[in-house]
């Protein structure tokens, strides 16, 4: 996160009761780390007792590499619209589309298009690890998320096979936002986000239970960062 991360300082309770209540969800727990910027406090995390972090119990900003609770609101930064009609499957292999969005992913100027998606199983050195029914819905299909350059739909990245598939998703300026369900059950289980690291995605810890994929600009940077909202 630029010039926000430079800004990092650890607030005593009373630091809490400087800060004016329109600029911030509420207070601010004794102990916690605060991103702070030109405009006031961004967000705030709580350190764990054997280290890390505490997971936001509401609406949750993805902020570097950690999850964080944003102290000002959190507008949509809505994303580039996206035509995906049943005859594209075959351009991207697939049988069912789940979701989809576009944005620039990989951070090279030019937009990616991700989606989730289901195809018949096939085995693979990584699948092979546990039995089918791990890996298929009821008709059979794997679970499956994929970056496409939206000019060809020529593969950029595809994920092998997922335990937990992706329902919902939402493109941001370096990653992705996502909603995890069950392979039988649309339901939104848990959520997350994956960041864009060279070749591939590197997935954060998850937020458990129902919450939205999104992108927004806490800090005014002008580049989004993944959210989920919905939380609380």
């Amino acid at each position: 996160m630029s010039g926000a991360a430079g800004c990092r300082i650890l607030l005593a309770a009373t630091l809490a009761l400087l800060i004016p209540s329109a600029a911030r969800a509420g207070p601010i727990p004794a102990g916690a780390e605060v991103i702070s910027d030109g405009h006031g406090p961004v967000a705030y995390r709580l350190p764990a007792p054997r280290g890390g972090w505490y997971l936001p119990e509401g609406d949750a900003v993805l902020i570097d590499e950690g999850w964080w609770t944003p102290m000002r609101p959190l507008p949509t930064v809505e994303g580039r619209p996206t035509a995906l009609s049943a005859d594209l499957l075959d351009g991207i292999r697939g049988t069912r589309l789940t979701a989809w969005s576009m944005g620039d992913i990989t951070l090279d100027g030019t937009d990616e298009l991700v989606v989730s998606f289901r195809r018949p199983f096939k085995r693979n050195h990584i699948n092979r690890t546990r039995p089918r029914r791990v890996w298929v819905d009821e008709e059979g299909l794997s679970a499956h998320l994929g970056l496409y350059r939206p000019s060809d739909l020529s593969e950029v990245w595809v994920a092998g096979t997922l335990v937990s598939p992706v329902v919902d998703v939402a493109a941001c300026d370096g990653g992705v936002a996502v909603a995890y369900g069950e392979l039988d059950d649309p339901a939104v289980t848990e959520s997350s986000a994956w960041r864009w690291v060279v070749f591939g995605f590197v997935p954060m810890e998850p937020l458990p239970g129902p919450g939205t994929p999104t992108c927004v600009d806490i800090d005014r940077d002008g580049r989004t960062e993944p959210a989920i909202t919905g939380r609380s």
